[in-house]
């Protein structure tokens, strides 16, 4: 239940129309500041209401040593406040936007219903606030500030013309829009509607609401707290915590689970890719930042198209393709029996890559690992290290085995992409969360090497999930075992290839024994 669901349990309709604005803990004072707008027309609220008010938040916050501080402040519906407030959204948010706009360029219009604010805007500045949503990004902040509806109309002239090339700003000056990238839900856990265009986690340095951030999920553990205080006191509550990491920041997540979610909340998993809702505020003990999660959806990020043709290289191979002639069956007939079409009658090369981390734009590849299926025999290994020209992080090491002295004779991936590109060339593709992060690292050093992987992918992780298995976490070591194959040397490349290899095999047989 969030903050003003409770509040409205609590009061009903007497405080309707009164709205939480913020709530910030200054570092170093323990004190905790609750802010509350209500609407200028209104009547004032007494001591009295004031006082009911107050006693409800200490009794319903868990305010562990804090003092409270509560602060309520009307909204006045003025033109010059609102034209204050919007310079006041720009400067902080989209600061280079005022070279291109003024005052004059904003016509206010406040009605008995709503308010009307028209924004007169060049074409090239009409693209630009529609591509990032600017609208309804000021129609929020101007509602949460004054209480009342706010209608922003954008109008283009022609005649207006930059003088300035606003293109790429984003880029070349150091008062940046927020910049965003595209994601596709997969799978909505937590809420609907989530807009699907997350900023970077580098770039949050503040508590800000309403935040949409996208990334994989680590450290992902379910706790419980007992409630202290209020009509609940006793009785226990779950809660999440994880970190999020889009490869180029990271942030500390919690989620206050209620009953209702918690069967959603447990299909997550470490490495999973998700989209998050929710308000970036202070953590009370730490004073870092921490996201309060709101909304939550799988995810999964939308390629973008290569922007030059790619160019085939010719070099001679470095990966030696090793024969796997004992893993072969007797007969064609006996496979045509064992597998469906999704095997038979077709070649898949199914691989997996180590990597010095997560971030898919800078991270490298370290150890590339694969075998092919025709007929659903396997019968070829491709299995080779990567000289990468950073150190492996410890972490890496840690988890692989993998370490410098290892990879230090290594080819380098320009090389083995090249081998990759033809030991694939006609096959289909696949892995197990393949999608969302090898086949990125793929495509990613494809394009630098000249060469376009635009194969079929077949995932196995959604290959699990369609099969119905009867398991909650759907990484390749809970399906392996659900399925009652072995993987052994987890997280190497050439053992997670092969268990996957096997995987896909007994996902598609023709007479599946499995629950």
């Amino acid at each position: 239940m969030s903050f003003q669901q409770e509040f409205a349990s609590a009061f009903g309709e007497k405080y309707k129309n009164l709205q939480l604005q913020s709530v910030v803990v200054k570092k170093g004072e323990d004190v905790l500041s609750v802010t509350f707008l209500y609407p200028s027309t209104d009547q004032e609220l007494s001591v009295q209401e004031k006082q009911e008010i107050v006693k409800w938040l200490d009794d319903t916050l868990d305010l562990e040593g804090l003092s409270l501080r509560v602060k309520f402040m009307r909204a006045f519906v003025e033109e010059k406040l609102i034209r204050k407030a919007i310079a006041n959204f720009f400067e902080r948010k989209y600061k280079l936007v005022m070279t291109y706009i003024s005052d004059q360029s904003f016509k206010i219009d406040i009605t008995a219903i709503d308010v009307i604010v028209e924004v007169e805007l060049s074409l090239r500045m009409h693209n630009f606030f529609s591509e990032h949503k600017i609208a309804s990004e000021l129609s929020k902040f101007l509602q949460d500030n004054f209480l009342t509806n706010f209608v922003i109309s954008l109008k283009q002239n022609q005649q207006l013309v930059d003088e300035v090339d606003i293109e790429n700003v984003e880029i070349s000056t150091t008062y940046k829009v927020t910049k965003r990238f595209d994601v596709q839900i997969v799978k909505e856990v937590i809420g609907k509607d989530i807009p699907t265009k997350p900023e970077f986690l580098k770039g949050i340095k503040s508590p800000k609401s309403a935040v949409i951030v996208a990334g994989y999920i680590k450290k992902l553990e379910r706790r419980e707290f007992v409630i202290k205080k209020g009509k609940l006191a006793g009785q226990s509550k779950a809660y999440f915590t994880f970190v999020l990491d889009d490869g180029k920041g990271r942030m500390d997540c919690i989620y206050f689970c209620p009953k209702s979610q918690e069967k959603n909340m447990d299909v997550l998993e470490e490495f999973m890719y998700v989209l998050v809702q929710g308000d970036v505020q202070v953590q009370k003990i730490s004073g870092k930042l921490q996201l309060v999660v709101d909304k939550l959806a799988l995810a999964s990020e939308v390629e973008k198209e290569p922007e030059q043709p790619v160019k085939k290289i010719q070099m001679g191979p470095v990966v030696e393709i090793e024969k796997i002639v004992a893993l072969e069956q007797d007969s064609l007939f006996e496979q045509q029996q064992k597998y469906n079409n999704k095997i038979m009658g077709r070649k898949i090369v199914v691989f997996d890559c180590e990597t010095t981390g997560l971030d898919r734009e800078n991270d490298q590849i370290i150890e590339l690992g694969a075998v092919k299926i025709e007929n659903g025999n396997i019968v070829e290994k491709f299995s080779t290290f990567v000289k990468p020209t950073v150190r492996i992080p410890y972490e890496v090491t840690k988890l692989t085995g993998i370490t410098d002295d290892m990879v230090v004779d290594a080819p380098p991936i320009e090389n083995v992409i090249r081998d990759f590109y033809e030991f694939t060339r006609g096959c289909i593709l696949s892995g197990h969360n393949v999608i969302n992060f090898d086949m990125l690292f793929i495509k990613r050093e494809g394009e630098n090497a000249g060469l376009d992987f635009d194969n079929e992918v077949i995932d196995t992780m959604n290959e699990a999930r369609v099969a119905r298995l009867k398991i909650s976490r759907f990484n390749l070591a809970t399906v392996v075992k659900a399925l009652g194959l072995t993987l052994e040397g987890a997280h190497r490349a050439w053992n997670d290839a092969y268990a996957t290899a096997q995987v896909l095999l007994k996902l598609n047989e023709t007479q599946r024994k499995y629950g």
